[in-house]
Formats: C-alpha cells, sequence, structure tokens
C-alpha cells in the first residue's frame, strides 16, 4: 500500500507545509468536522479560541463546540508550520485525550507526544519538499502502535454523512442511515464529541461555504443560495457565529476579494452587514 493510501485509511488527511512571509497576521481557522494538529518549526504558535489563549511548539485540537468561534492564530514570518487534519478516530488513538474533552481550542501537543519534539528538529533540518513525507511517514508509524481507542462507530458514520453531505442532510435521515433515532443520534454524539447532529450539520455547510467562496463568485448572496442557506443574512450570521467575523472581514484578513483577487481588486457587490 502506497504510502498516501495507508495515511487515509489511518486517518491521515491534508498534510501541508506553509511559512508566513510580511508582517504578523491573523488567520482564522476553517470550521471543520475534523481534528487538526499544528506544529512550528520556527517560534512557537499563538492561538486564541474564545477566552482561551495558548503558546506553544506544537498544538493539538479537537471539534468546535458551539457558543465559540473557530480558533485563530498568528502567523509570523520565519515560522515554517506544518498542518496536519486528523480524523476524530485517529487523534484519539494518537494522544489517548477522549473527544469529548478536546476541543477546537486544543492542548500542548509537545506535552502529550513528547517524540514530536525531536520531529520539529528534524522536520526543520529538511527541506520543504520533503518535510510532508517525513510528516506523515512518522503520524503512520505512531497510529500503528497505538492502542485502538474506544469510539462509538455510530459517531464516526454520522459525522461522515454530514460531511460529504456538506450540512444537508436533515438529522433525521442521518439517524435513518445509521438505523437510529434521532434522540439516539443525538446522545452518541454529545457523549462521543461533545457536539449535537445539528451543530455538526451548520459547521460542514459553512466548510463547504468557505470553500465556494475560495473558487470565487459574483456575490453572497449567490453563495448562499448555492449551500442552502435561507438568505445571505442567514449565511452572514453563522459565518458571525462559527468565524468570529463577517464574511467580507475575513477576506479583507486574508487578502482576497470575492472574485478570487488579491486585496486591491473590486471588492463583492454585496454587503455582509
Amino acid at each position: 500500500m502506497e504510502l498516501s493510501q495507508a495515511c487515509e485509511a489511518a486517518g491521515i488527511g491534508v498534510v501541508a507545509v506553509s511559512e508566513h512571509t510580511g508582517p504578523p497576521r491573523l488567520h482564522r481557522a476553517l470550521p471543520v468536522l475534523s481534528c487538526r494538529l499544528v506544529l512550528s518549526l520556527g517560534t512557537p504558535i499563538d492561538v486564541c479560541y474564545g477566552d482561551q489563549a495558548r503558546r506553544a511548539q506544537a498544538v493539538v485540537t479537537g471539534l468546535m463546540r458551539p457558543g465559540t468561534g473557530t480558533p485563530s492564530l498568528t502567523l509570523r514570518p520565519g515560522q515554517p508550520t506544518v498542518y496536519v487534519e486528523l480524523s476524530p478516530t485517529a487523534t484519539q488513538r494518537l494522544t489517548g485525550v477522549p473527544l469529548s474533552e478536546l476541543d477546537a481550542g486544543g492542548l500542548d501537543a509537545i506535552a502529550l507526544l513528547p517524540w514530536l519534539g525531536l520531529l520539529s528538529e528534524e522536520l526543520a533540518e529538511l527541506p520543504a519538499d520533503q518535510r510532508v513525507r517525513l510528516m506523515r511517514r512518522r503520524l503512520l508509524d505512531h497510529l500503528v502502535r497505538a492502542r485502538r481507542p474506544d469510539v462509538s462507530p455510530y459517531a464516526v458514520q454520522a459525522l461522515g454523512v454530514i460531511r460529504v453531505g456538506h450540512g444537508r442532510v436533515p438529522v433525521e435521515d442521518v439517524a435513518r442511515q445509521l438505523h437510529l433515532s434521532p434522540r439516539r443520534l443525538r446522545q452518541v454524539l454529545g457523549s462521543t464529541v461533545g457536539i449535537t447532529p445539528k451543530f455538526a450539520s451548520r459547521v460542514a455547510r459553512l466548510t463547504a461555504t468557505v470553500r465556494r467562496a475560495g473558487n470565487g463568485a459574483d456575490s453572497w448572496a449567490e453563495i448562499a443560495a448555492e449551500c442552502a442557506y435561507h438568505d445571505q443574512s442567514h449565511l452572514v450570521r453563522d459565518f458571525q457565529d462559527l468565524m468570529g467575523t463577517t464574511p467580507t472581514a475575513w477576506l479583507a484578513e486574508e487578502g482576497r476579494n470575492l472574485q478570487g483577487g488579491a486585496r486591491g481588486s473590486s471588492r463583492p457587490s454585496n454587503h455582509d452587514q
């Protein structure tokens, strides 16, 4: 089995390496129904989530919780960073921390996984184009040796159905596909990952919305209609709740506009407030 296939089977998703240039700036993490491992190869990372603030060399994060917007990082120059997307099952298997106890604010990953300290040094010595492969190999090695966690397969399957459906599958239909009652589905997700099916659907829909915006559009109203929001105001409310900012403000933070150009190009025709 090829490395990429083995990683996918183990719950290791996207692995990316980036390095910010220019002055420090805020970056809001994309709301997703997966967990993350973020490892700095330079100065420590500053992460904010609600009223939590953390500075660490590496952070492992769980799923978002209602009432708190997505975590934000302060990107700094000279801070090469490795980002890893992990399935909830892989995260619990790797860290040993129950998913219900791990939110998007995260925990100090090196305190949980001391081997990351040495790995950080190894990665820093490699050319940028070789870092992703080494990160994948090390994570896969540790996951293979880790004890299998007691994670409800129903919770994992439910998150999968919601994610693939971009948050548009009604809760009753998700439950029906899993041969559960809606009440039992809510109990399973709540006890396993600490969120409800309805909240998971909101996250999945906003994930699809942000990715759709990344492809460019004429207006936020167009995106709202395509992503099954009632109207643009509904999209803006969800954006504010889950991202902690408005759509237009987020685009400005990222140095983009809705038509897909860099900052300084024409602005979107619709306002978000």
